[in-house]
């Protein structure tokens, strides 16, 4: 019961400076049929995945959710799976408006990567398929995140589909990050050997790829199964050791920059003016990392799990949710920094040592009642 009340006063005095975090976050868009993964236009304009709908829905630079779906597909969306992924070609608005999507297809139950030609927010043409995966008949660790790098190449992430040998195996490309031309073969230069889509491998279930435009590193999460979520920055060629270890290998394999020991299942994850941030589904929270040390701070909360994160052109932070997308717009021109969600004691707002005084009187006539309680029990 002491670990207990300990913890609950430990949660309520963190929350002034969560709250404080959290102002700069409102509402875009609700009432969203679970949105999945996003993709910026270099006009403004945003696609997200419908998870079950298996709907591609386009926002208009200033805001406007277009009625009608960009396109339709049938998808299985039992578990993990159903439309997860969505990217768009780095020529989009110059000559080359493919977009490209992962979907566990409900034909014969594969998941698969497809692209598309758009436009005037429409699809324009067939879905072209591009690769075959893993099999989504076990509803889990499919992957699905789409990310273009600077190299011009489609980076996708692949789960293990629940056959954890895969992700093992350089011939397989379950369990592994792929590097992909936008033609959808595997790229030149792929450190296993021309011809092999394989860029990283030992993963389980990835969730989320991001790029650190400073320095070009390839990041990403991953769920581990009771413990060891991890936050990975991605080596060329090199094995992150699943199903072999989870977490820290002593050198053994690849070692992750951070892991969670109690896994709060991490999604997206984004770069935003100089920072790493990861979201997860488990508690609706928002950490920035910091890569050097692998330190987390939280830094933004959500009433419902999020499933990704996006900067947009505006260079405002996009979160998106089990039901809506949200706009962050945090102060400051530079950076968020790290910002753990502790009151700080030379911060001269008076609401946070409020809330902390009043945790100190909750907490200290709590302990009074359960010790008046132990005294009527002994009597």
């Amino acid at each position: 019961m002491r670990r207990r009340l300990l913890a609950a006063l430990a949660l309520v005095v963190l929350m002034p400076g969560l709250a404080a975090a959290q102002e700069a976050a409102s509402p875009w868009l609700g009432n969203l049929a679970f949105p999945t993964n996003m993709a910026f236009a270099p006009d403004g304009r945003l696609f997200f995945t419908e998870k079950a709908a298996g709907q591609v829905r386009e926002v208009s630079a200033d805001g406007e959710l277009r009625s009608e779906p960009v396109v339709q597909v049938e998808v299985d969306s039992t578990g993990e799976t159903g439309l997860l992924g969505v990217a768009l070609h780095p020529g989009f608005d110059e000559g080359e408006p493919w977009m490209y999507l992962y979907l566990s297809d409900h034909a014969d139950g594969m998941n698969r990567l497809f692209r598309l030609r758009v436009q005037d927010g429409s699809a324009a043409g067939e879905l072209e398929p591009l690769l075959t995966t893993v099999p989504a008949t076990n509803a889990y660790h499919n992957g699905g995140d789409l990310l273009f790098g600077p190299d011009g190449m489609l980076y996708v992430s692949v789960g293990e589909a629940h056959e954890s040998e895969r992700a093992q195996d350089p011939s397989d490309i379950g369990g592994k990050v792929l590097r992909l031309t936008p033609e959808g073969t595997a790229a030149p230069g792929n450190p296993l050997g021309d011809g092999n889509p394989v860029y990283t491998l030992g993963h389980r279930n990835s969730f989320g790829l991001c790029v650190d435009p400073s320095t070009g590193d390839l990041w990403e999460t991953e769920n581990g199964p009771s413990a060891d979520d991890e936050v990975n920055r991605l080596v060329p060629g090199s094995d992150y050791g699943w199903p072999q270890v989870t977490g820290d290998s002593g050198g053994r394999f690849a070692d992750p920059v951070t892991v969670f020991p109690d896994p709060p299942a991490l999604t997206g994850c984004a770069w935003w003016r100089g920072d790493l941030l990861v979201g997860a589904w488990n508690d609706g929270l928002v950490r920035t990392i910091d890569p050097a040390t692998g330190e987390v701070f939280e830094t933004f909360a959500f009433p419902a799990g999020v499933t990704d994160l996006q900067v947009g052109p505006d260079d405002a932070l996009y979160v998106a949710t089990a039901d809506a997308i949200w706009r962050v717009d945090a102060p400051g021109d530079d950076s968020l920094g790290p910002a753990p969600i502790a009151p700080q004691p030379e911060s001269s707002d008076p609401r946070g040592w409020i809330a902390v005084a009043a945790a100190v009187v909750l907490a200290v006539a709590l302990i009074a009642r359960l010790a008046a309680g132990r005294r009527l029990r002994s009597s």
